[in-house]
């Protein structure tokens, strides 16, 4: 007699391009998800063509739209473009406070993926709202100048950090002068953290959303993430 042994399949996280960490590593462990600001941002998990799962990091701008990085949707090595998506905000390890969201539509720029990281940006539209006690995230287009004078964080959904699914965060400097599409820091990220907002360290009350977590720069000094300007605030906000 066969026994036919069922076959797991682990959800990808781990891209060369999506982030990494620095000596010294100073993230930690996001210990109350549910609080602000941390509640809005949330395991997103994209089912692709060939079957493989992968897993980032979302943020909620609104009470039905998330936004994370376009590669979280679109992959050509598992088939191009996701098949389903969902959005668990809050996830805390093996802890879902506030339910799984499934999304109708998730939408990019169309120069993506030709156009490169300047166009690694996506929003993703929810079948149900998420709850009022949700943080919600303002998409800022900061200045130069506040940019190179404030204090930074990414939070995330870590691959290289136990348990498993539980968020973790780290802050620091932009590398200056900022880019005029592109920002750059030696933020530690890793694999799942694509699509993590950069946002003000520790802001709790209408967080803003300064870049999108995109990856790791090609010398690989640098993380780095697309930079939210006003055109480009101005898309997102079209694709609603």
């Amino acid at each position: 007699m066969t026994i036919t042994l069922p076959v797991f399949h682990h959800p990808v996280r781990s891209h060369a391009r999506v982030g990494m960490p620095f000596p010294p590593d100073g993230r930690e462990r996001v210990q109350q998800t549910t609080q602000a600001p941390w509640s809005g941002l949330g395991l997103l998990s994209a089912t692709m063509p060939d079957g493989e799962v992968l897993e980032s990091t979302g943020f909620a701008i609104a009470p039905q739209y998330v936004v994370t990085a376009a590669h979280a949707v679109f992959d050509r090595d598992h088939g191009g473009r996701a098949v389903a998506v969902t959005f668990e905000a809050g996830r805390d390890a093996t802890r879902t406070p506030f339910g799984v969201a499934k999304a109708t539509a998730w939408t990019y720029p169309g120069q993506y993926p030709s156009g490169g990281r300047p166009y690694d940006y996506c929003l993703v539209r929810l079948t149900t709202a998420l709850p009022s006690s949700v943080t919600l995230y303002r998409l800022t287009a900061a200045s130069d100048a506040d940019l190179t004078a404030g204090t930074w964080q990414v939070a995330g959904y870590p691959d290289d950090k136990a348990p498993e699914n539980s968020l973790w965060y780290d802050s620091g400097k932009l590398l200056s002068p900022p880019g005029t599409r592109i920002l750059s820091y030696r933020i530690s990220t890793s694999g799942g953290e694509s699509g993590a907002p950069v946002s003000p360290y520790l802001e709790e009350r209408s967080p803003a959303a300064v870049g999108i977590h995109a990856g790791v720069a090609a010398d690989k000094k640098a993380n780095e993430a697309v930079r939210l300007t006003r055109e480009v605030i101005q898309e997102i906000e079209s694709w609603k």
